[in-house]
């Protein structure tokens, strides 16, 4: 995968631009993450993929106060629009990110993608909040040791010993130290019901994993009912990232790119 660019700015929001052509499709990490996140799930996409790390993340612009889902929507339009983007990826938080913003514009995209959602018309499991302040606590010492140890709670008990996983956790663990912990402003959800969702009509596919307490299994089904035009792909434990990344990948290329336009 071939970073054509720099990463860039776009109203604040930092940007990384990988390949070219059509189609244009922006992804959207979760919480406490950033381009680097989504750059896995974007490998196999063709065309141009656009991964955006809001602000309050990374080296993106900070929000004075906490963000809430209605920043995160502004930031995740401003870069779809800069960029023409006809399809969008989130992630967990990302995915809260794109329902608000498709609340606001159901028509805004002609084809999304749901991976990991947290949450819908409900806030964050208190799990998912006392684990962010525990991991925020920690970066603040700068206790890299516990920032690892965190990280690898959410690596299968069955892969953790394979080769390359301690290095790819140590690495995301650096990159995090020396953050500013992202906070939320106050108790959030992307959409107040689920009446918005009924006008969602681009083809919607929600991936989830089993037996993830931060992303419940239940929440993506729970989607995937309540969107009129959404398939579920449901993966064995650590799926997404550890366990069946390519089978991830090819089901987000396959689901996104459908109906693109031929290269000229």
């Amino acid at each position: 995968m071939t970073t054509l660019a720099a990463p860039t700015r776009v109203a604040g929001v930092e940007v990384t631009v990988v390949g070219t052509g059509l189609p244009v499709t922006v992804y959207a990490h979760g919480l406490g993450g950033s381009s680097v996140e989504t750059r896995p799930l974007a490998a196999r996409t063709p065309g141009t993929r656009v991964l955006l790390t809001f602000r309050g993340h990374g080296a993106s612009a900070a929000i004075e106060g906490g963000w809430t889902y209605d920043d995160l929507a502004d930031d995740l339009r401003e870069v779809a629009d800069a960029f023409g983007a006809t399809r969008a990826a989130g992630l967990s938080l990302g995915a809260g990110a794109l329902l608000r913003l498709l609340s606001r514009t159901p028509d805004r995209f002609e084809r999304i993608a749901f991976v990991l959602p947290a949450a819908i018309d409900e806030s964050r499991d208190d799990l998912a909040t006392a684990r962010l302040l525990r991991l925020a606590d920690a970066l603040i010492a700068g206790d890299e040791a516990h920032v690892v140890r965190m990280l690898l709670e959410d690596v299968p008990e069955s892969v953790r010993t394979r080769g390359g996983v301690r290095v790819l956790v140590d690495r995301r663990a650096r990159q995090l130290l020396g953050t500013v912990p992202p906070y939320p402003r106050g108790v959030d959800a992307p959409l107040r019901d689920l009446r918005p969702l009924a006008g969602i009509t681009a083809p919607a596919l929600v991936i989830a994993q089993r037996d993830d307490p931060l992303h419940p299994a239940a929440v993506a089904e729970r989607l995937t009912r309540a969107l009129p035009a959404a398939e579920l792909l449901m993966l064995e434990p650590g799926g997404v990232f550890w366990t069946e990344t390519r089978r991830t990948q090819d089901a987000l290329a396959t689901h996104l790119c459908t109906d693109a336009p031929e290269p000229s």
